[in-house]
């Protein structure tokens, strides 16, 4: 029989002991830096905020705390703009009509610029007189016009014309706002020379370039001065009938129906036709269709808008849309007015032209 040592039980018990805690302070240490490791946040850069739901819209604003639109020319501080007459080089023409529009301009100017400025003048006149059938011999145009940016690009700032016919002198000035893409003309109270059509196919467009005449001999439509790449709208509910025929001419085109009405109409020279105007698609009230260009036969970008009756006879979009006139109001029509005066004391600073 073997007998054990006291003093060397004990001292085994002691180092098995030792052992045991050791191995639990390492273990433990392991387990805590692994945790922690895994439980430490990433650094904060921003303030924590509590996320909602997806897609969940946030406090609506009160409706009384909306600022209303404030008028063209209106800068963020809520005051009338006051417009300026543009600076540089500033020309004028003052001259008695003898023979044709172009023919009295062509015997004051010099180069392409009677070409250029009876065309223009010829684009106001129309919205007050017929060109062919009122300019008289003795009726007197004054003009105060500038360079434009673009090669040969005249724009007219002031146009006074003096009809014998009507007894009455047109007044037209050129007007930007701060806040819009155009700038337009409006005659002395305010009021926009051009109509323009209610439930248009464009929200904005710089200038009617050309009517429909001569009941479509000449020109089957209207046509619309803007830059490429505009939305053009369907203005009411329709379907698509074809798109991008007869392209030589036409450009990229569209050739809709407007179901309530079974007027047809065509959209010509289009940059492009948009996927959603496919054929005997039905499209809802201003729906984006295509985009404005200047494709097929065009000499410049603009969208060119023909209607046609249920009997395919044409039909001028000025009689068929509802139209209306932009009207100045209120304090932007005060400081309208004093820079409408500016401009007529230069245009009656020289009776010269160039």
């Amino acid at each position: 029989m073997s007998l054990t040592n006291p003093e060397g039980q004990s001292s085994k018990i002691y180092v098995q002991t030792g052992l045991v805690l050791l191995l639990g302070v390492a273990l433990g240490g392991g387990i805590g830096f692994y945790l922690g490791r895994a439980t430490t946040p990433a650094p904060v850069t921003a303030p924590a905020t509590s996320p909602g739901p997806a897609d969940e819209p946030g406090p609506a604003e009160p409706i009384a705390q909306r600022p209303e639109p404030a008028p063209p020319g209106t800068p963020s501080n809520g005051q009338i703009a006051e417009p300026s007459v543009p600076e540089g080089d500033l020309r004028r023409l003052d001259a008695s009509i003898s023979g044709s529009l172009y023919a009295t301009l062509a015997r004051e100017l010099q180069g392409r610029e009677a070409d250029i400025l009876s065309a223009q003048i010829g684009r106001l006149l129309v919205w007050w007189l017929d060109a062919r059938r009122d300019v008289l011999k003795g009726d007197r145009v004054q003009v105060l016009y500038q360079p434009a940016s673009g090669p040969g690009r005249l724009r007219i700032l002031a146009l006074h014309y003096r009809s014998t016919k009507l007894d009455q002198t047109f007044q037209a000035y050129y007007y930007k706002a701060s806040d819009v893409p155009y700038g337009r003309y409006f005659d002395e109270r305010g009021r926009e020379i051009e109509q323009r059509l209610v439930d248009s196919p464009l929200d904005e467009y710089e200038q009617v370039t050309e009517l429909m005449n001569l009941a479509g001999r000449r020109h089957r439509g209207v046509d619309f001065k803007t830059q490429v790449g505009t939305e053009i709208r369907t203005p009411y509910r329709a379907k698509v009938i074809r798109r991008n025929w007869k392209t030589r001419s036409n450009g990229n085109c569209l050739h809709l129906v407007y179901l309530k009405s079974g007027v047809t109409a065509l959209f010509l020279h289009l940059d492009k036709v948009l996927p959603a105007a496919r054929p005997r698609k039905i499209l809802k009230a201003g729906t984006v269709v295509a985009l404005s260009g200047n494709t097929g036969r065009s000499t410049a970008p603009h969208l060119h808008y023909e209607l046609h009756d249920r009997k395919g006879r044409l039909l001028n979009p000025f009689d068929f849309h509802k139209t209306t006139r932009r009207q100045l109001k209120s304090e932007q029509l005060e400081a309208y007015q004093r820079y409408c005066k500016r401009l007529q004391r230069d245009l009656q600073g020289s009776s010269s032209a160039g």
